[in-house]
C-alpha cells in the first residue's frame, strides 16, 4: 500500500478529529439534565409519549422539574425509572394518589 506523503497530515486530522467525537460522546452522557427534545431521544420515545409519562408516571420534583417554562428531567432519576419501572409503576401510582388526596383535602 502506497500513502502519499501529504496524505500522512489528513491521518493526523482524522485522529484528532475522532478523539474531539469521542469526548463529545462522553460529555452528552454525562450530562445530568436534559430537555425534552434530549429524553426523546435519549429513550427513543415521541414527544407525546414524554408529556404523557409527565402526567402519568413522572413525579415532578423527583423525575423532572419545571424551569422558566421548560421541563428539566433527572438523568439519574429516569435511569432509575428504567431499570426499576415494572416495580415503580404501582409505587409512582400510589405515590400520586395519596398526593393527590392530600392536596385535595386542604
Amino acid at each position: 500500500m502506497n500513502i502519499e506523503f501529504e496524505n500522512i497530515n489528513l491521518i493526523k486530522q482524522l485522529v484528532d478529529d475522532m478523539q474531539l467525537l469521542k469526548q463529545s460522546l462522553i460529555n452528552q452522557n454525562n450530562k445530568r439534565w436534559m430537555s425534552v427534545k434530549e429524553l426523546c431521544s435519549y429513550l427513543t420515545f415521541g414527544k407525546d409519549k414524554i408529556y404523557k409519562m409527565v402526567n402519568v408516571q413522572f413525579i415532578e420534583g423527583i423525575h423532572y422539574f419545571k424551569k422558566e417554562n421548560r421541563l428539566l428531567f433527572d438523568k439519574e432519576k429516569i435511569d432509575e425509572w428504567v431499570l426499576n419501572e415494572s416495580s415503580n409503576k404501582l409505587d409512582i401510582q400510589e405515590t400520586k394518589t395519596i398526593i393527590d388526596d392530600i392536596l385535595s383535602s386542604l
